[in-house]
Parts: C-alpha cells; sequence; structure tokens
C-alpha cells in the first residue's frame, strides 16, 4: 500500500509538475509578467520567468523517473517549489490583489484562497513523497 501510494503521489505531482514547466517554458514573456503582477519581488520577474519552468521541468521527471536514490532530492526541490509557490500566493491573498495565478499558463484562473490550500496540498504531497522514499543505499538481496 506505501508503495502504491508513493508510486501515485510521485506521478501525480510529476506530471503536474512538468506540465506546468512546459506551459510556462513556452511563453516566458506572458510567465515574466503574471509573476510581476503579482507584486512580490518585481524586479527578479525576469529572472524567474527564465528559471523556474525548467525547474519545475527537471523536478517533476525527477520524481517520475530517477532511481530511489536520487528520489528524495527531487521530492525536496518540488517541496521548496511549493512552499514558495504557496507564499508568493498567500501574500496576493492577503494584499487583496486581483491577480490571475500564472500556474498552468495564461487559463490558470484567478488567486484565491482555494488556490492557497491547492499549494498547500502540493506541499504535503512533495512531503509525503519524501518520507515514503527509502533513503540510503539500495539494500542487497539475501542470496
Amino acid at each position: 500500500m506505501k508503495r502504491a501510494l508513493e508510486w501515485i503521489l510521485r506521478f501525480g505531482l510529476g506530471a503536474l509538475f512538468v506540465y506546468a514547466g512546459w506551459v510556462k517554458l513556452r511563453d516566458p514573456t506572458a510567465f515574466a509578467t503574471e509573476v510581476t503582477n503579482y507584486h512580490f519581488f518585481p524586479s527578479l520577474a525576469p529572472y524567474l520567468a527564465v528559471t523556474l519552468p525548467p525547474a519545475e521541468l527537471v523536478a517533476g521527471a525527477g520524481l517520475i523517473v530517477l532511481p530511489r536514490e536520487w528520489r528524495r532530492a527531487a521530492a525536496l526541490a518540488v517541496a521548496l517549489l511549493c512552499a514558495m509557490f504557496t507564499v508568493a500566493v498567500a501574500q496576493a491573498v492577503a494584499r487583496h490583489i486581483n491577480v490571475d495565478c500564472g500556474c498552468f499558463g495564461g487559463a490558470s484562473g484567478p488567486v484565491t484562497g482555494v488556490t492557497v490550500l491547492r499549494d498547500l496540498a502540493l506541499l504535503a504531497g512533495a512531503i509525503a513523497i519524501y518520507a515514503l522514499s527509502p533513503s540510503g543505499p539500495p539494500r542487497a538481496r539475501p542470496a
């Protein structure tokens, strides 16, 4: 049961991050505009528009395809990205900034309290993957 839950979380969250990164990579200018609209370190928007999509792609793909020795690192990377996204979204909601999420390209919808809850759920999923993934070198099977 534990392995099935880990696989479902890894594939689901990994695919979500691959998709989100791919969509943003297709139009970095639009993504930079979305980041700027958050009014949260707007001077970093061009840099985030260039670095976040590839980071999402790599971390998401890592959850799906990396061997177990590296899986926890991919889960940690996704958790850190989710934490950063949660802070950005929560500050926009708290400051009553009317902004589209930008999470999945132009059709992502506005940022609301539900967006914060969604990001917290994704963060919890990444933490669960980290906790469920075995650590250390693989065990040798008895002969």
